[in-house]
């Protein structure tokens, strides 16, 4: 077998698993899980590597966000290193009451930390700083790799809150919901009816592909963008085929990471119609219309 290339080989060097080092500070904001920022490594005598963790209410969510997360590190894209991380529930101040048993399984990004100039300035306008931050959002070089990825994944809920601005460039964070019939169909998703639904899906909407056509910008580097995606095809299928071949403790742990690599081949699989996907959404706008 060839050579892995040298990106995907540090990807699949070992499976993102971390545990939780400290107590980790809740993050207040307006989020629909609860959100916390601590330290994690892969065992208490190393330095720990600060992250952003998610609580999700299904194991769905979780595979969802980790398969999003390493795809989008093949393709490139401005998305924070994804992990699986396992805490105490006592080391998570608000932890809703639920039977977790001896740990907690989150979902973990690596933290980037936000620009301080932007975040006083949209302080400052309150009310408008929505309109101000999609204008900053949409003029970026993140804006059509983030739109055409949207669409990729079929990603309904790229609000203004899940960008970041680190004074360089702009992230994209949040896909737990994304590809919806994964967690619909989940029981069933190994089979071919149900790839087939999955490989099919557009979502309701595409929230910044949209905003960058109501604010009449260049939308054909989307189609480019989207062009470069489908030339790592490949490597999106090697990516699958290596975490596979993890292994990790506990059956919980390692049905995550089997259904996470069966959700990254269905990602690739979507590679061929994304630019059919992407034109349709752009000549029909009206979202109603269009999916009913």
């Amino acid at each position: 077998m060839a050579a892995l290339p040298k990106d995907l080989q540090s990807l699949l060097d070992r499976p993102p698993v971390y545990r939780l080092l400290n107590v980790a500070d809740r993050v207040e904001g307006r989020h629909l899980n609860h959100v916390w920022k601590g330290l994690v490594g892969t065992g208490y005598d190393e330095p720990g590597l600060p992250v952003f963790v998610k609580l999700l209410p299904s194991q769905a969510q979780i595979d969802i966000e980790l398969a999003c997360g390493l795809a989008s590190q093949v393709l490139k894209l401005p998305v924070p290193m994804p992990g699986v991380v396992l805490a105490d529930p006592e080391d998570l101040p608000g932890l809703p009451p639920r039977d977790y048993g001896s740990e907690v399984v989150l979902f973990g990004s690596v933290f980037q930390a936000p620009d301080q100039f932007l975040e006083r300035r949209k302080r400052e306008l309150q009310a408008h700083g929505d309109d101000y931050l999609w204008n900053r959002v949409c003029s970026s070089d993140t804006a059509p790799k983030g739109a055409a990825w949207d669409e990729l994944v079929a990603n309904p809920d790229r609000h203004i809150d899940n960008f970041l601005f680190d004074g360089i460039k702009w992230w994209l964070f949040d896909h737990n919901q994304a590809l919806q019939p994964v967690a619909t169909l989940y029981a069933e998703v190994v089979g071919s009816n149900a790839q087939a639904q999955v490989v099919s899906h557009v979502a309701r909407a595409n929230q910044l592909l949209e905003q960058l056509r109501d604010r009449h910008l260049e939308t054909a580097s989307v189609d480019i963008e989207a062009e470069t995606f489908l030339k790592q095809a490949r490597k999106l299928k090697l990516l699958a085929t290596g975490m596979r071949s993890w292994r990790v403790e506990g059956d919980r742990i390692s049905q995550i990471f089997q259904m996470a690599a069966l959700i990254v081949d269905l990602i690739a699989l979507r590679l061929e119609p994304l630019s059919l996907y992407i034109a349709q959404r752009l000549e029909r706008p009206d979202a109603e219309s269009l999916w009913s």
